[in-house]
């Protein structure tokens, strides 16, 4: 056993630093020392604002190197580099034995590929279910609302898909001038004007693709309302509570199809069709980056030493000024 340190909430509702026991590998497992992890902040701000009574661990996506397997582990070895689904935290165990789409998962990350960019293949593989589900096709106006990490990444992935116009919308300009810089044809600020009718002049009636990456679960009726009759409004973020639309005029009598994008594990049909498991969408993501073609590096505004992340959490918190992409560096754990 040995001791590495983690990242937890406490009962009274901050971030601070602790630590977690991590034992040698079994014979189906593999040890991962982390070198970096990712905030997915829609996730992550609701585990923060919800109570506890103890001490609980938070993030899901890290990469890191393997520093040692089990006996009966074959495809990976000492010195592989490697992203796996672990809270944030200095090290962890994935058996490997009998991998999934999420659990047991640990993906060779591609030379040419670094760490930072690597942590995108989790956030990226959110987005283009998304996209994959909601089935845009060639020509069709997109519009997304939200442009966090997810938001971002969709936008990107609507207009690979050959959507147009692709519009994003979101409250801050700095967040839309990335968003042009990654497929938006048009942008909407909805801080200084109505973002639906903004929506239904670019798009002359409605857009017949419309994502919900937005946290505040209110836009969700915006959303609805800025689709064109007969469209697809498809929800990708994590918005927490509630939220009330009306069934007659806005989704009934303009015969939208919902849908939700949230798969811990990919169905047989129809996505599964060709094989898009939530390994292969990442292993894309990594290929697209590795290309150059999908740019990340202008997605992180911070790359951190995991010793700020109280810090981090609270400026994730008092909003979305200032900050995207928010990064952990594991590399010095003293």
């Amino acid at each position: 056993m040995r001791s590495v340190p983690r990242i937890v909430l406490t009962p009274e509702g901050k971030a601070a630093l602790g630590s977690i026991e991590v034992a040698k590998p079994a014979p189906d497992e593999i040890l991962v020392r982390i070198r970096k992890t990712q905030v997915s902040a829609g996730s992550e701000r609701n585990a923060y604002e919800m109570s506890r009574s103890s001490d609980t661990k938070i993030g899901y996506t890290a990469v890191g190197v393997v520093e040692e397997t089990g006996s009966s582990v074959a495809n990976y070895t000492s010195g592989d580099r490697v992203l796996i689904i672990s809270p944030h935290q200095g090290a962890d165990l994935v058996n490997v034995s009998s991998p999934s789409n999420w659990g047991g998962y640990a993906g060779h990350v591609p030379d040419g590929v670094s760490d930072a960019q690597a942590t995108f293949a989790v956030l990226g593989d959110v987005a283009l279910h998304g996209v994959r589900r909601a089935r845009p096709y060639l020509g069709e106006s997109v519009a997304v609302f939200a442009q966090g990490l997810v938001g971002q990444l969709t936008t990107y992935f609507a207009a690979r898909a050959g959507a147009y116009p692709v519009i994003a919308i979101d409250l801050m300009d700095e967040r839309l001038e990335r968003s042009r810089r990654n497929g938006a044809t048009h942008t909407v600020n909805a801080a200084r004007e109505d973002a639906v009718q903004a929506v239904h002049d670019l798009t002359g009636g409605g857009a017949r693709v419309v994502f919900m990456v937005a946290r505040n679960p209110e836009v969700f009726a915006d959303c609805l309302k800025a689709a064109a009759r007969g469209g697809t409004v498809c929800l990708s973020g994590s918005p927490p509570g509630t939220v009330e639309i009306a069934l007659q005029p806005e989704v009934l009598r303009h015969e939208l199809d919902i849908l939700g994008n949230y798969s811990l594990d990919y169905p047989a049909e129809p996505y599964h069709r060709f094989q898009w498991t939530r390994p292969a969408n990442r292993a894309y993501v990594f290929d697209l980056i590795g290309r150059g073609e999908l740019n990340v590096d202008s997605l992180v505004t911070h790359d951190v030493p995991y010793t700020r992340a109280p810090e981090m959490y609270e400026m994730i918190a008092s909003g979305p000024e200032g900050w995207l992409g928010v990064l952990f560096d594991w590399t010095d754990q003293s």
